[in-house]
């Protein structure tokens, strides 16, 4: 029985482009040095397939995010990092989704 997921891992992992055996890794040490995990108690052990299933939940949450929720975050800032990035698109025409991918500055918005 799954107690806890972990969300911010699984985006963060993905964001930066680590592997999920990286990922699990980080967080198995991280809850193990913190306390949460031990030989006794299990309950909290990360696998890369449950990462997995994380990340495509917090995708599909972040795709059919209302636009008016995503606009009424603040935004203090607005940097040019520089680097040139392949990013990918998703465009949509009619009912069909389309993908590519794009070299575009990295922006980093705080």
């Amino acid at each position: 029985m799954r107690l806890a997921s972990f969300p911010s891992t699984a985006v963060g992992g993905y964001r930066f482009g680590v592997s999920d055996r990286a990922v699990v890794a980080i967080a198995s040490s991280v809850l193990h040095d913190v306390g949460l995990l031990t030989s006794n108690n299990s309950d909290l052990v990360v696998d890369k397939n449950n990462l997995r299933k994380e990340n495509s939940k917090v995708r599909k949450d972040l795709k059919f995010q209302d636009l008016s929720e995503a606009q009424a975050l603040p935004l203090k800032g607005l940097y040019f990092d520089g680097r040139k990035d392949s990013t990918l698109i998703e465009e949509r025409v009619d009912t069909k989704r389309y993908t590519r991918k794009s070299k575009i500055g990295t922006f980093i918005s705080y």
